[in-house]
């Protein structure tokens, strides 16, 4: 029953057994939309304070007038104070004008200037040589393209940008599309090649082939727990499955050419979304997407939808721009 399972879901919690917990309760959320007190020990497992809003955001769509709820956002949400000019009316203070303050600056600036010339002018001379892509290829445990940009540290969390090809395809397909933007974008791409024919593949399958590959890099470069997930065809049905079988692992979603879109009742988080899609694409699929994204703005989802004039089944630079566009806004 869902009341035995919300009690061992606290018992998790108290226990430490965050992420056990976090997982038990999403399958009561979905079960019950309107368990409030299932969505507040849903909160209480996202340690930052911008999870747990995006929470309580998500049950408001469902509980739109439930006073709990309301009060839990509210209590996240505090009033910014106004800010205030310390000097302003205090005599004996003198206020530097604006002019004084550039005049300041003027030669720090100019070295500035100069300095950042010559940075991008290193990445224009790096970027121009061509990556072969053998070199990034993993086969053990499973196949993937892997890219680390050249100023990876450790000292800090990395986006993980996973590319999902589509069906007949592999993570080459992904690596052509993406790894000329991992530099610029600072974002470690992971491309796995997913087993199947040119029918498709399973999601099991390629959710299993997908954790294995994230299992690889996390072992060997420090990640950020959320992921942004971008699949073409058949990858972008199969990122909209993954998004709702691990809601917390990922941070944002680009889905090109799909030819199925799921219910917007399934995504929990509020993550930013890029939809897009050939006008010349099939029919059904063209029609399926404006109602999905019309649904997901209803229900309070960022989301960034292109419908590319006299395009079929095809990605395109504008899918890449709208992809990149949103993969942004992910990053703090």
């Amino acid at each position: 029953m869902a009341d035995d399972r919300l009690e061992r879901a606290i018992g998790l919690v108290q226990s430490g057994k965050i992420g056990d917990a976090r997982n038990l309760l999403e399958l009561i959320i979905k079960d019950d939309r309107n368990n409030i007190p299932a969505w507040h020990w849903y909160a209480q497992t996202w340690p930052e304070a911008r999870d747990k809003i995006r929470v309580w955001e998500v049950c408001l769509r469902f509980n739109p007038t439930n006073q709990q709820a309301r009060e839990a956002l509210s209590g996240l949400k505090p009033q910014q104070p106004k800010k205030v000019n310390p000097e302003a009316n205090i005599p004996g203070v003198k206020t530097v004008t604006t002019a004084t303050r550039s005049s300041q600056w003027l030669l720090i600036g100019s070295i500035g200037l100069l300095i950042v010339v010559a940075i991008l002018a290193w990445m224009v001379v790096q970027s121009s040589v061509p990556k072969d892509p053998q070199q990034y290829k993993h086969t053990q445990p499973v196949e993937y393209y892997l890219y680390v940009p050249e100023a990876y540290f450790a000292d800090q969390a990395w986006p993980l940008f996973v590319g999902i090809h589509g069906a007949g395809g592999s993570g080459l397909d992904c690596w052509n599309l993406w790894q000329s933007y991992a530099d610029t974008e600072g974002f470690i791409l992971l491309c796995p090649s997913i087993p199947g024919d040119p029918s498709g593949f399973y999601q099991d399958v390629g959710e299993r082939t997908v954790w294995s590959a994230i299992g690889e890099v996390q072992r060997e470069y420090r990640t950020r727990p959320g992921m942004f997930f971008t699949g073409v065809s058949a990858g972008a049905m199969f990122v909209q499955g993954f998004t709702t079988h691990y809601p917390q692992h990922v941070s944002g979603l680009s889905i090109l050419s799909s030819g199925f879109y799921f219910d917007p009742r399934s995504f929990i988080n509020l993550i930013p979304i890029a939809v897009v899609i050939g006008d010349q694409d099939d029919a059904t699929a063209v029609r399926t997407s404006q109602i999905f994204v019309s649904n997901l703005r209803n229900f309070g989802f960022d989301v960034q939808y292109e419908l590319m004039p006299g395009v079929g089944h095809a990605v395109t630079s504008t899918s890449v721009d709208v992809t990149i566009e949103v993969f942004r806004k992910t990053v703090p």
